[in-house]
């Protein structure tokens, strides 16, 4: 009867697992359209883009966001009052 039980667990795992969408990377990001970044990224939060690229290169100063740097492109994410993203930009870096 465990290993039964066990089986079944480990179906569900692997089921759930094969389900979850994957997190849209940097460097993907940066060969978008505004709208096309806006929408891979919408209503995602600022703690899960943080989980899954890390700690921001720099902050927004006036509005709620952050700034990640890849390579010579500089990602902005604007963020909403519950801290869902709301709107992405990228730019050429600025040296």
């Amino acid at each position: 009867m465990k290993k039964k039980t066990l089986f079944v667990f480990m179906m569900i795992v692997v089921i759930l697992s094969s389900c979850a969408t994957s997190f849209p990377k940097k460097e993907s990001i940066v060969m978008m359209s505004r709208e096309e970044a806006t929408e891979a990224l919408k209503d995602k939060t600022e703690k899960e883009i943080n989980n899954n690229w890390g700690k921001p290169d720099g902050m927004l100063s006036g509005f709620y966001g952050d700034i990640y740097v890849f390579n010579d492109k500089q990602i902005v994410i604007y963020y909403d009052s519950d801290s869902k993203v709301t709107d992405v930009v990228v730019f050429d870096k600025q040296d």
